[in-house]
């Protein structure tokens, strides 16, 4: 799923990429209605991204095995159905939430028109579209749930990942006069963590939605959380928090010179990988906070961490890897065009949705 796992570390532990330098190893572009900027996600041999519809693409060749246009915008989440021999994909919009068959049910010879794709759907009335439609959040699977804010609302909510349909609905935000904007919920140990607008953070039992706690922090726009051993990880604009996840209260508090409003941070191997959005990542101490290395970069972004490097892109312009442990810039890539996604890791290869096309990256011989 987006960010990897439930926790949403950024990290996988089993897979490792290129370290000194990449390659295009493949590069598909023969869907004309794909318009991706999310990251893709590997499951097994087959790579799913999502623009503009839903794009299955064989991870090791590049060919396509299915696709299917939709009103489909954030990055899909793997969840095993009770009723399917095949997995869904929950892929959220700003109208909702999607059930897709991750086989891409089935094709007329002859034809891109692919039947049965679309299991479920879950679409909601809202109300707090002041100018344009909220932006989608990737949805979070876990404990044989689908997490997912409600576009518009100030409602989180678990779905069946059999049917859609919705087994709990917790309001957040009690204002009804405004939009809670909701980033991408953390789930770890029968918790499900959100932080919204302006400044709340809320703690939800995934069993039933009820609120376990619930507080506001000293500091306006809230990042995506991470959930963590050592504790719940919540970055803001200037500042990194390190929360209790029984209680919320607050476990260390690091400010940084920083001006992050649309970044994610990643955690690996007791280590937060931060940007400031200004001029560079952070490495910082999980269990302190304190400064392991700072180096050199630039803009957003949503680093992804595999075998001791970290991968970033810097605003959609570029990808810069740096060793995990010393901050060293190991290599960087210009993509053929802009934006790239955040990269996903495989087996010794980089995969990242490039706007119209997905490319494949590989070391560099």
């Amino acid at each position: 799923m987006d960010r990897y796992d439930p926790e949403g570390t950024g990290y996988n532990p089993a897979a490792s990429g290129p370290k000194d330098g990449v390659k295009v190893a493949w590069s598909h572009d023969s869907t004309g209605w794909f318009r991706g900027t999310e990251s893709p996600i590997l499951l097994d041999d087959t790579l799913y991204a999502v623009g503009e519809g839903l794009l299955a693409l064989d991870a090791e060749t590049g060919a396509k095995k299915f696709g299917h246009p939709g009103p489909y915008q954030s990055p899909p989440a793997r969840s095993q159905s009770s009723v399917y021999n095949t997995d869904t994909l929950a892929v959220g919009s700003s109208a909702g939430v999607f059930g897709l068959n991750a086989s891409g049910g089935f094709g007329l010879p002859l034809t891109e028109t692919q039947f049965g794709v679309e299991r479920w759907n879950q679409r909601y009335e809202t109300g707090r579209f002041f100018f344009s439609p909220a932006d989608p959040v990737a949805p979070v699977v876990a404990d044989g749930a689908i997490y997912t804010p409600i576009p518009g609302e100030n409602d989180i909510a678990a779905l069946d990942p059999d049917d859609g349909k919705i087994r709990w609905r917790t309001t957040i935000l009690e204002d009804d006069t405004a939009s809670a904007d909701f980033n991408r919920p953390a789930v770890k140990d029968g918790f499900a963590y959100v932080t919204n607008w302006p400044n709340g953070v809320t703690a939800l039992h995934t069993d039933s939605g009820e609120k376990h706690w619930q507080r506001d922090v000293d500091e306006q726009l809230l990042l995506p959380p991470i959930a963590t051993e050592a504790g719940l990880v919540v970055p803001s604009r200037g500042v990194v928090w390190l929360l209790d996840p029984n209680d919320g209260t607050t476990l260390w508090k690091r400010t940084l010179d920083a001006n992050a409003t649309e970044s994610a941070s990643a955690v690996a191997d007791g280590t937060i990988f931060v940007t400031d959005e200004r001029e560079s990542l952070h490495a910082l101490d999980l269990e302190t906070g304190e400064t392991l290395w700072t180096a050199p970069f630039g803009g957003a972004t949503a680093p992804v961490v595999a075998d001791g490097v970290v991968y970033a892109v810097k605003e959609g312009y570029s990808l810069v890897a740096f060793d995990a442990e010393t901050g060293d810039k190991r290599f960087e890539f210009q993509p053929p065009q802009v934006p790239l996604s955040a990269p996903v890791v495989g087996d010794g290869v980089l995969y990242a949705v490039n706007r119209e096309r997905v490319i494949a990256l590989e070391e560099a011989k």
